[in-house]
């Protein structure tokens, strides 16, 4: 697949430290159970069929980042080189959400997921 499409979190740190706009994918499977408790900040959630059918909604002056559920996940370099066949400039982040958390790249908290954890832990 297009691995050149994939791109590290140090290469995303520094667009956005130089105030380049970036658009968000984060990439799920239908039917997968959500209990992320963090995702990314201002990030599209959607599986492979619901971006295809809003690419006329995606900005064309940005740079789309397809930031998937799991590392190494070939339908993100599937969905970023089916972007770019389609117009928009796209990239994959290597490792996935994971990689995305690790690096400390701006995050949002799920609060209903927050809300499980501790009720959870009572």
């Amino acid at each position: 697949m297009a691995s050149d499409l994939a791109v590290s979190t140090d290469w995303v740190w520094e667009r956005i430290k130089e105030g380049e706009p970036l658009f968000f994918i984060e990439l799920h499977h239908p039917g997968d159970a959500d209990y992320a408790v963090h995702r990314v900040r201002g990030g599209l959630r959607v599986d492979f069929d619901e971006a295809r059918r809003q690419l006329p909604e995606f900005p064309r002056d940005r740079l789309v980042v397809v930031v998937s559920a799991l590392p190494n996940d070939e339908p993100a370099l599937e969905l970023a080189a089916w972007l770019k066949e389609n117009g928009l400039q796209a990239r994959t982040l290597a490792g996935g959400l994971a990689a995305y958390l690790e690096a400390g790249l701006p995050a949002q908290e799920v609060p209903a997921a927050r809300d499980m954890t501790r009720n959870r832990g009572e």
